[in-house]
């Protein structure tokens, strides 16, 4: 058996598929804190006032195999209880490189990230790569399949005071149709 073969043809059938279907999510990475470019309170686990905040890099499209949002099973009351969807998605490893997701096979780089589904925002809860092929066809020791990520949908206006927040993406040509056929 061929390990580039057979990862070849998983990618191609599920890719077809996706171009059917046409799920895509934007996509924004968490600027680390180590480098200057977010600051945030440890302890309220907001911005800094005056400093920016938590910031992302610009969006970017990411198609996607499935997506799954899960509404909240308890209802909106006037005591303050506001309903939270949760997202899982399943992208290929290879679309998400393609798109431009930095070190897509490692979990700890995105648990800080963002996602828009829907025109709702998400942020990463669990980040899973999967499906792993060993062989000497890949550049590393191991070629990867799909990505996995659970997320829980975030309010940016609320829980990012004193942050900037991911950008809107200036993408005018977004991969899916913009209306129905006629």
């Amino acid at each position: 058996m061929d390990v580039r073969r057979e990862l070849g043809l998983i990618n191609k059938h599920v890719r077809r598929r996706n171009r059917a279907a046409g799920e895509h999510t934007i996509w924004y990475q968490f600027k680390p804190l180590n480098n200057g470019a977010s600051l945030y309170d440890d302890v309220y686990d907001e911005g800094v006032p005056g400093a920016g905040g938590r910031s992302y890099t610009r969006g970017i499209v990411i198609p996607v195999i499935y997506a799954t949002e899960a509404e909240d099973e308890y209802r909106a009351i006037p005591e303050a209880r506001q309903p939270t969807q949760t997202l899982q998605l399943i992208i290929l490893h290879d679309d998400a490189v393609n798109a431009g997701l930095d070190n897509a096979g490692e979990y700890n780089d995105h648990l800080n990230d963002i996602v828009e589904y829907d025109s709702r925002y998400y942020k990463i809860s669990s980040y899973r790569v999967r499906g792993r092929l060993n062989g000497e066809a890949f550049e590393v020791p191991r070629g990867e399949v799909v990505i996995q990520v659970n997320a829980y949908e975030v309010f940016v206006d609320q829980e990012f005071p004193f942050s900037v927040g991911p950008v809107n993406p200036s993408i005018t040509s977004l991969p899916w149709p913009t209306s129905f056929p006629s």
